[in-house]
């Protein structure tokens, strides 16, 4: 017989977990980041069986980023081009990376995530403090309608289309094998390689975001690795949370936005060194 609530989680847990997804949620539709590097150590401490909570994970990850998509699309702020361009191989490259993920060491593919985010957190912090000096230089406010926070990825041409493709799939291979979507490192990639402004950054993030999860999640749904109840709950309260968060995305200035998503990345680094000793004490 085919169990639905495998995680066995309290009324409690149900409550702090939907409370908890409902505010994160609304962060991760505003910079277009899932964060479910966030949410999944989260469930490790409450005691969840890991490869459950990864997998009720990546389709609370749909659920609030399919809700998120219509407000960025809405208001211009996916760039196809680059969904394709970056998408479409980090896709192939999840898949892959879910494929081989047998043969590397799921602690040294943590460690190395774990590296990457603290680099892109403090590229991150170095370019908000330089965006902030300007700001406070200027005394005037840059807002997403300028042309310097607008780009819809002038970084991406037709002579490095290859190049920017390869890094879309090394970031999948990693993420798929790895069980994480790793929207925090696409990030600093659409921004710092790509040169998007942080608007479209967000709208274009959520989306490829969205596509790269559906399709990791269908090895946990074959193989029934989800809690319909946890899902339920957290799913409900994400969709809630990311929708309204990305109405909000236009309404921030950059100087905000670019602080947010540093500290956002500066947050999910240490989380995801948590979930290495939770998962490998030894």
């Amino acid at each position: 017989m085919i169990d639905l609530f495998p995680l066995d989680a309290s009324i409690g847990q149900l409550i702090f977990l939907g409370a908890f997804t409902l505010v994160i949620a609304f962060i991760a539709g505003m910079v277009g980041v899932a964060l479910g590097a966030v949410r999944l150590p989260v469930m490790f401490i409450l005691g969840f069986n890991p490869v459950i909570a990864a997998g009720t994970n990546i389709g609370v990850t749909i659920l609030g980023g399919a809700a998120a998509s219509w407000p960025h699309w809405r208001e211009g702020r996916v760039v196809g081009r680059v969904v394709l361009v970056i998408g479409l191989p980090a896709i192939i490259g999840s898949l892959l990376g879910g494929f081989f993920a047998d043969g590397v060491k799921s602690w040294v593919l943590l460690t190395l995530i774990a590296a990457l985010l603290g680099l892109s957190s403090a590229i991150s912090l170095f370019q908000w403090w330089i965006v902030y000096k300007k700001f406070k230089k200027s005394k005037r406010e840059f807002r997403f309608d300028s042309a310097a926070e607008d780009s819809r990825g002038v970084g991406l041409t037709a002579r490095n289309q290859f190049l920017h493709s390869a890094i879309g799939l090394t970031l999948g291979i990693i993420a798929g094998a790895a069980g994480l979507i790793l929207a925090g490192l696409r990030f600093p990639v659409l921004i710092n390689v790509l040169r998007m402004g942080p608007r479209h950054a967000a709208g274009t993030n959520n989306a490829i975001g969205v596509l790269a999860a559906t399709f990791g999640f269908f090895g946990h749904v074959i193989n029934m690795n989800f809690d319909v109840a946890v899902l339920a709950v957290m799913g409900v309260t994400g969709m809630v949370g990311s929708y309204f968060g990305a109405k909000q995305t236009g309404k921030v200035n950059a100087v905000t936005m670019r602080l947010i998503i540093a500290l956002m990345l500066s947050l999910s680094t240490p989380l995801v060194v948590v979930r290495i000793f939770v998962e490998y004490p030894n």
